[in-house]
């Protein structure tokens, strides 16, 4: 049974099942001992009026006879027995035959159920008692076979009721069923139809605010993201492409350069290896590139450890300001900063938004790079002073191989620093975020998460990464 609404129309008349079961049996087992209460009532009260008869009487017997029919209290005179018993256990007088069972006891009342004439009956037994003596017994017993009759009767109709009802509650919820699944069903067709190279396919009609809805609408969003992640992708192994054809093309060309003019020519044999050695070392760069993003998409797998910013920022402009270069690199932080985070992958970030802000603040600019507090966080800044970005340049930046304006590009990059620069952001949980206006220089802030513990005592140092971006 793999159909879901087979298996809840199943489920749902299985439970009908057992609460009509239930139901039935207590309605039946209700109405089954007031039946036998009734009876037990009716012959107790026949019992007490021919006790009370006969003591009126003198204990004549004949009276009894003559005035038994009138405590028969609303039974037939084929379903009630009355018999007078002596102290000997003598059956006296009695209205039918055979007898009744006599007691042990008879100076005890009895009540019970017996079988007489082979059905069942109710029977009572209650002792004559004149001036404290016992004179004799009253034993009366009422008949349950027209009731149980009836009752048998019921139990047929609540039975073919209960399957009639099952029947129609199964119909019905089968019908429900398959309405409401139905945004099921489109969404597996949906999804049967969907391939990698058409995610643009939604699925529309009705979204109540329901468990279904939500999925369709939660189906909907997964696919958007699916196709925003497929452009991405087709996108990100486009650019690669691109990047990578440049320096194999410079590469081929000065390779087959050396074969023609290598012997000959020195000084070509000498431009040709140096050329290819700088290609070479760019593809290198731009494959570990692609590498860390792509292991960063897997997630980064951090060495937290606690850390003052100020020695990694000390650290990270001592070796900036031994690069050749106009720009001049400055550490502006004036405190102990402390924070817990990959002091190696920090670091990489720190010298991706230096290598930028030199790159592109221009010849001659200063670079000022601080440790500081934004609010309760820590936080890692670099400031440039040079043209700065527009609004749509710095909505783009963190992008995978995107440049800015061929002013911006001159550094020659591939467009993935700042990218990976997020992706390290993104381990540590921190927020990383562009400050800039046209004409007023770039600033580029890390806000890393607030210690869980306040730390008197930073720890500083780490391996030197060495990365230039």
């Amino acid at each position: 049974m793999r159909s879901l609404s087979a298996r809840l129309t199943v489920f749902i008349a299985a439970a009908m099942a057992v609460v009509l079961l239930a139901l039935g049996l207590t309605i039946f087992t209700l109405l089954r001992d007031e039946v036998v209460q009734e009876a037990m009532r009716t012959a107790q009260t026949t019992a007490m009026a021919t006790s009370q008869s006969l003591l009126a009487q003198g204990g004549d017997l004949d009276t009894l006879q003559a005035n038994s029919k009138a405590y028969l209290f609303g039974a037939r005179a084929d379903e009630i027995v009355i018999q007078v018993v002596s102290p000997l256990s003598t059956v006296v007088w009695a209205s039918q035959t055979p007898y009744l069972p006599v007691p042990v006891k008879l100076t005890q009342s009895v009540q019970q159920l017996i079988t007489y004439k082979g059905k069942q009956a109710s029977y009572v037994s209650e002792p004559i008692v004149y001036h404290g003596l016992t004179l004799a017994a009253v034993q009366v017993s009422v008949s349950l076979a027209a009731a149980f009759g009836e009752l048998h009767l019921l139990s047929a109709l609540l039975i073919e009721g209960g399957i009639a009802g099952l029947a129609l509650v199964a119909l019905v919820g089968f019908l429900f069923a398959r309405r409401a699944l139905r945004p099921v069903e489109r969404l597996t067709d949906l999804a049967t139809e969907i391939s990698d190279t058409d995610l643009s396919r939604r699925l529309e009609g009705e979204s109540p605010d329901d468990e279904l809805g939500r999925l369709a609408r939660a189906f909907n969003r997964m696919l958007d993201r699916l196709e925003a992640a497929f452009a991405r992708q087709a996108r990100f192994v486009s650019d690669a492409s691109h990047e990578l054809r440049t320096p194999l093309a410079v590469i081929s060309g000065y390779a087959e350069l050396l074969q023609r003019w290598a012997g000959s020519d020195p000084q070509v044999r000498e431009e040709a290896v140096g050329t290819i050695g700088r290609e070479a070392q760019r593809m290198q760069r731009l494959v570990q590139d692609l590498l860390f993003l792509a292991r960063g998409a897997q997630g980064l797998s951090l060495q937290l450890r606690r850390m003052d910013l100020s020695e990694l920022v000390a650290e990270t402009v001592g070796e900036a300001q031994t690069l050749p270069g106009e720009a001049e690199v400055v550490d502006e932080t004036r405190q102990v900063v402390p924070a817990q985070g990959d002091w190696d992958l920090l670091k990489q970030l720190l010298w991706i938004l230096v290598d930028n802000a030199i790159k592109y603040g221009g010849a001659g600019k200063t670079v000022h790079v601080a440790a500081t507090w934004q609010g309760p966080g820590p936080a890692l800044e670099v400031r440039d002073e040079g043209p700065g970005m527009s609004d749509e340049v710095r909505q783009h930046a963190f992008e995978r191989f995107y440049r800015a304006d061929p002013a911006r590009a001159a550094g020659g990059g591939a467009g993935l620093g700042l990218a990976i620069a997020r992706e390290i952001a993104e381990a540590h949980r921190a927020k990383l975020e562009i400050a800039s206006k046209e004409g007023e220089g770039t600033t580029v802030r890390l806000v890393l998460p607030p210690l869980a513990e306040p730390d008197d005592g930073a720890q500083a140092g780490g391996a030197k990464s060495g990365v230039d971006r």
